[in-house]
């Protein structure tokens, strides 16, 4: 339950928003930009509605949104506006038992990120800053409310005052790799909460595709927040694991579980009720990027891709990795949150 008071200090908006870091606005190039606009209908998610029902459309269908977002990803290619053809990348499993995959990207162009410190793979927080962007081009779409009681799609608008931008990454690491950037009141998000978390999740049930991947990594190097997404044909090396559940609750609808058998300590949230409840409860924070975490490592050398194998980077997991003692102690506060929730 929650509770709303009538603050009677007029100055502390003010006092508040002086203490929080100022936001990053739209870039100068987007100002005036014209972009096609998805809009999401009210009956599309709403807080009563199930987590496992909140699609509009059926398995089948095909998603105006996916179909929307391939075509203008594919313009770009067509374009020369990406820095290279990740197609065209080589992509191997690693022997073994875990279902690793590698990709040879020897055309990864570093010029314009930092370089990573003695690392052999791309760190997720080295891919992306507004100041990489330099054209109109580069946003691909907007997803954004409405109030209309189904979804739907105005070929050309302004930016929208608050809405989801998805950009193209010029350095993709798979094939429809798009930033999704939170955005409100000419400004950018700089931390992750229930509502930036939802909104995204819902480009991620709108596009309706099973290859479609949604990413987030907590990076304080990063000037505002944003997701990542691609298409992956095939799973990732996490997703093929067993898991161990040690929370359920019925009533609430949210079931907590521990992937087993894999290096990196990893929890696994599902619920079968309501949606905005899930996006509250949920956490995400890691050293690596979130497809390293969940068994798809980058190579720009040949040779270190050649020689890559599951030893190696079951090592390269494990050191990111919690121990046991602090994995516990994250299944404890997952459910002391969890029953946050149980009514």
């Amino acid at each position: 339950m929650v509770g709303v008071k009538q603050l009677e200090d007029d100055n502390l908006l003010a006092k508040c928003a002086n203490a929080i870091p100022k936001q990053s606005k739209l870039p100068q190039f987007l100002e005036g930009a014209r972009v096609p606009l998805y809009c999401f209908g009210s009956q599309c998610l709403i807080d009563h509605e199930s987590f496992g029902e909140v699609s509009c459309i059926s398995e089948d269908e095909e998603s105006i949104l996916d179909s929307l977002l391939l075509a203008q990803w594919e313009d770009r290619a067509m374009k020369g506006i990406f820095r290279y053809d990740v197609t065209a990348s080589e992509i191997k499993a690693i022997e073994g038992r875990k279902k690793f995959l590698a990709q040879l990207n020897e055309a990864w162009n570093m010029d314009h990120l930092p370089k990573p410190e003695g690392d052999r793979t791309f760190h997720l927080e080295d891919v992306f800053e507004f100041k990489s962007l330099k054209q109109q081009d580069e946003l691909l779409v907007c997803v954004a409310s409405s109030e209309k009681s189904t979804s739907g799609l105005i070929a050309s608008t302004a930016v929208p005052d608050e809405a989801i931008l998805i950009f193209m990454n010029a350095s993709p690491v798979e094939y429809g790799h798009v930033l999704l950037v939170p955005y409100r009141t000419n400004s950018f998000y700089q931390f992750l909460d229930a509502s930036c978390l939802q909104m995204a999740v819902r480009v991620a049930v709108g596009i309706n595709n099973c290859c479609f991947r949604l990413f987030y990594n907590s990076s304080p190097d990063a000037s505002h927040l944003y997701f990542q997404a691609c298409y992956f044909s095939n799973h990732l090396a996490v997703e093929l694991m067993p898991v161990d559940a040690f929370y359920g609750n019925v009533k609430s609808g949210i079931y907590i579980s521990a992937v087993t058998d894999y290096p990196i300590k990893t929890v696994l949230f599902e619920s079968n009720q309501k949606f905005k409840t899930m996006m509250e409860g949920s956490e995400n924070t890691s050293s690596l990027s979130a497809w390293e975490c969940g068994g798809y490592f980058l190579f720009k050398s040949r040779s270190e891709f050649d020689l890559a194998t599951e030893k190696t980077m079951l090592k390269r997991l494990s050191t990111a990795s919690i121990d046991d003692e602090g994995f516990n102690a994250v299944k404890l506060l997952c459910c002391h949150t969890a029953r946050k929730f149980d009514f």
